[in-house]
């Protein structure tokens, strides 16, 4: 079976906080579809792939730009929660205990406390100077660029990238 790719003839409403319906252009519809990116790291608007309640892949919206107006809000409505990242402001302690690297920050959705497992793989290092990390319970949290945090929070953290 050919890979379905979805355009402006098909329309998705936000059903739920993370689910949508989808009608085709020859009227099927699709209730209790979820969207997952394909890159959710480094491309949230682009290859987003559509799942049945039966965890068959339906197709994939290939950008935003390919949906109407009213579609891509509900995407863009629906990926707002699920794919939430919050972005650390600065970094008030950063310390080794019990194995685990211990980090408490400011995000933009309030302070933080959380651990890190492996500093070499849960801490990643991405084109200009972005940081990606994910604590033990399989949070993920960004520093959009390390190099704009405070002196303090640069110096805390730069000894453990």
């Amino acid at each position: 079976m050919s890979q379905r790719y979805f355009d402006k003839t098909v329309k998705i409403e936000l059903t739920d906080v993370y689910k949508v319906k989808l009608t085709l252009a020859d009227g099927t519809v699709y209730d209790d579809v979820e969207m997952r990116c394909l890159f959710p790291i480094s491309d949230r608007t682009n290859y987003i792939s559509l799942i049945d309640k039966d965890e068959h892949e339906i197709g994939i919206i290939r950008s935003y730009d390919d949906l109407s107006p009213e579609s891509a809000a509900a995407v863009k409505a629906c990926f707002n929660d699920y794919y939430l990242i919050p972005r650390i402001t600065k970094v008030h302690e950063c310390d080794m205990k019990t194995g685990m690297l211990r980090i408490v920050a400011d995000t933009d959705h309030g302070k933080v406390t959380f651990r890190v497992r492996n500093r070499l793989n849960d801490m990643k290092f991405y084109d200009n100077n972005r940081v990606l990390i994910r604590d033990a319970d399989d949070n993920r949290y960004e520093i959009e660029d390390i190099n704009r945090l405070d002196r303090r929070s640069w110096y805390l953290l730069s000894g453990m990238l």
